[in-house]
Formats: structure tokens, sequence, C-alpha cells
């Protein structure tokens, strides 16, 4: 009996759950926009250049205005940065003088290498107009500083809010037969344009409550077209009459070119740096490798040292006594005392630059000879018979052998009260 009751009453609740839920909420159906894929994701253009594609134009998509279209071809130009190049405003020109024909938003005409030849003037709107502006604006949004020159966009949230009804005037040549008006959705803009003074009317407008949305005027052979920008984007391009406007605003013919310049993009600099140049880069590269290889520790010497090993005294005497046979007793002195002179000159600071007496001074003072019998062994022009050469010899030796092992050394200035050096006599 419990577990009927339990039953009952879980029935009962659910029961009156599902009555609050069906009388507490509504349901409603939303649009939910489906996402973009391939091309119409990277190309906010895409919906239009494939209707201009379908009415059998030739469609072609830029990425900058390095070249100019064909003559009498359409050019739709939105890059905000078409005139990053001075010599383009000119090229421009001359095409649509020529017979081109040239589509650009409002917010382009202002720019500093149109302004000077396009014959186009802001229009100023009326009194009535800019009051109702400035109420919605108060109403709708006070505590917003209002920004004028730039496109007005809707409150997305209301649908069509953008949509208005535009016609061409009957001072214009109809675009189509089946009537002058259109259903424009779009944001607006409040840059509007007229003719300037003392110019030709215009070839074509579009004009709706808030006055001129679009207009053509004659530039040489080609002309210039003026329209709000939203109507060519994806998402705008197939509400109301915007696809009907677009083809228009173009002039859309079978068999006519149209291009299309929306961005100025460029390849990565790498890249076109490596595509232009790659010889240089690689010579350059090699050229790189080298000199860090070159200047890089090494591993080892180029070639294995030398062994030091010491000559025995069989052939100290051996060698000593055939340069004697060959040269005689003076070429052994003057080798002796090229060996002190080379010696000297590293281990004596200023040494090249003193006489030969005071080479001698120097030479004793660094190491502790007497002064007088190291000028005498350093004599070459003195004649020494055996004895005396075997004396001198071992004085330069033994005075090379000191400066080597001493090291580097400053002699001393000479005193001028220093005491003559005593002779040594000779029993």
């Amino acid at each position: 009996m419990n577990a009927w009751v339990v039953r009952i009453l879980v029935v009962l609740v659910l029961a009156l759950a599902g009555f609050w839920l069906v009388n507490a909420t509504e349901w409603a159906d939303t649009e939910v926009s489906t996402p973009a894929s391939g091309e119409a994701k990277t190309n906010r253009f895409y919906g239009a250049q494939v209707l201009l594609r379908e009415l059998g134009m030739k469609v072609v998509k830029r990425d900058g205005l390095d070249a100019m279209p064909p003559a009498q071809a359409r050019l739709v130009l939105g890059s905000s940065h078409w005139d990053m190049f001075p010599e383009r405003g000119k090229r421009l020109r001359q095409w649509v003088e020529q017979g081109g024909h040239l589509v650009m938003p409002g917010y382009l005409v202002g720019g500093d290498q149109l302004e000077d030849w396009l014959p186009l003037v802001r229009e100023k709107p009326p009194a009535s107009d800019e009051k109702n502006d400035a109420k919605n604006d108060e109403a709708s949004e006070p505590k917003k500083k209002k920004r004028s020159g730039l496109p007005r966009i809707p409150d997305p949230s209301a649908k069509d809010a953008d949509c208005r009804i535009v016609t061409e005037p009957a001072t214009v040549p109809a675009s189509f037969a089946g009537g002058r008006g259109y259903r424009l959705c779009t944001w607006w803009s409040p840059s509007r344009y007229r003719p300037a003074d003392r110019q030709p009317p215009a070839l074509w407008t579009v004009a709706g409550s808030r006055g001129t949305e679009a207009i053509r005027v004659a530039v040489g052979r080609g002309s210039v077209t003026v329209l709000p920008w939203g109507v060519w984007h994806n998402d705008g391009i197939l509400r109301g009459d915007n696809a009907l406007f677009a083809a228009a605003a173009v002039q859309a013919r079978g068999g006519a070119e149209i291009w299309f310049v929306a961005d100025e993009a460029r390849e990565p600099f790498l890249l076109w740096l490596w595509q232009k140049g790659w010889v240089a880069l690689v010579l350059g590269l090699l050229a790189l490798a080298a000199a860090l290889w070159r200047a890089a520790v090494r591993f080892g010497p180029l070639a294995p040292s030398a062994g030091t090993h010491r000559r025995s005294m069989a052939e100290q005497v051996r060698g000593t006594a055939g340069f004697l046979h060959a040269h005689g007793a003076a070429a052994l002195h003057v080798a002796q005392l090229r060996a002190l002179d080379e010696s000297a000159r590293r281990q004596l600071r200023g040494y090249v630059r003193r006489d030969a007496a005071a080479r001698a001074a120097a030479i004793a003072q660094a190491t502790g000879l007497e002064p007088a019998m190291l000028a005498r062994a350093m004599d070459e022009a003195r004649s020494r018979h055996a004895g005396a050469m075997a004396i001198d010899l071992e004085v330069l030796e033994t005075a090379r052998r000191r400066l080597d092992a001493n090291g580097p050394f400053t002699p001393r200035p000479a005193s001028s009260s220093s005491s003559s050096p005593s002779s040594s006599s000779s029993s």
C-alpha cells in the first residue's frame, strides 16, 4: 500500500512540474546564421562576386592595386591602403579618364590622392534631419558621445531596422525596366555627395528620405560611382534589393570585366626576399659559415708538434767543428754575436735605439758582466788568436744565456758620476 502511495505522489509532482513549465516559459523560433565556410570565410565579397559571375561578368580578385584593370572594365575599390604609394592616384585617374569605371565607398572620397580630381563635394543634410538625428541620439544613447563622419550601424537585434526605400529620380535613366525603386538594407553614412559646382549633372543617383544614397559622375571617358559599402558584404548582398542595387551600381553587363581590390595583401618579406634573391642569400650564408668556421676554436693543431730533443755532446762537437772547418773562427764569432743581439732585442727595452757602446753597457748591466770585457768580446774588428777567441765566445754565450734567463729588463740611464770600470791585469 505504501509503494502505491509513493508512486501516485511522484506522478502528481511530475505533472505539476510539467504544467508549471508550460505556463512559465515561451517557445519562439530564432534565426541563427549559418557560419561561412570555404572561400567565404576569408573573402568578405564572395557573395557579390558569385552573383556578378552568374550575370555573365568576368570577376577578377586582386590582392593589391599594383596594376590597373583593362580599359572599359569595372574596379570595385575597397582597400583603405590603396594609396600607400604616391603614384597610384595619378595612375587611377588616368585609367578612369581613359574609360574605366570606378566603384568605391564614401569614406574613400576624401583621400589625398582623390580629392583634387573627383568632381564631388559633400552634401549638407537638411536641418530637419540633423534635429531628428540629434533627438534620436539623445533619446537612445544619452551617455555616449556622438561621432560624425562614420557609418551608423543599427542595433542588430532589431531585424531590418536598417532597411529603407530609395529610388532613382526621373532625371537619370532607369537601370532596369521593372521600376526605379529599391529596398536598400545596410547601414547608412552621414557623408552624402553631389556634383561639384560648374560640373555636369550626375549620370546616376539613388536618393532616399535622408538624401543621396549613391551617385555616379563622369570623369573623362569613364565614371566614378560612390555608394554604401555594406551592400557588398556577404551578410548583406542577399538582403532586400541589395543584389539588384549592386548590379546597377557596377553597370553589370554580360562579358564585362570587373576587378575587386578589397585589401593590400603582401607575401611575407622573408619569402619574397628568397624568391627574388635566393642566389645572393645562398652565397651570403656560405660566406658567413666559412667565416664562423675560420674563427671557431679548433679541436687541435693543424699538424703535430715537433719533438724538443736535445742534441748529444758528440753531435754538438761535430756540428761546431764542421762549422769552423767550413767558415772559420770569425764566422763562429759573428754567429754568436748575432744570437746575443737577437736575445738583447727581445729582452732589453730600447735596445735598438742605442749605439754600439750603449748596447754593450745595457747588456752588461742586465747580465752583471764587466762592461769592458763585454765590449771587447762584441768588437768584430779586433783580431783574436785562438785563446782570445775562446774567451770572447764564452763571454758572449754567457751574456746571451743570462739575458734569456732573466727575462725583459729596462736598463738604467748611465750616470755621469759613475766610476770607470777597473781593468784586470794579465799575468
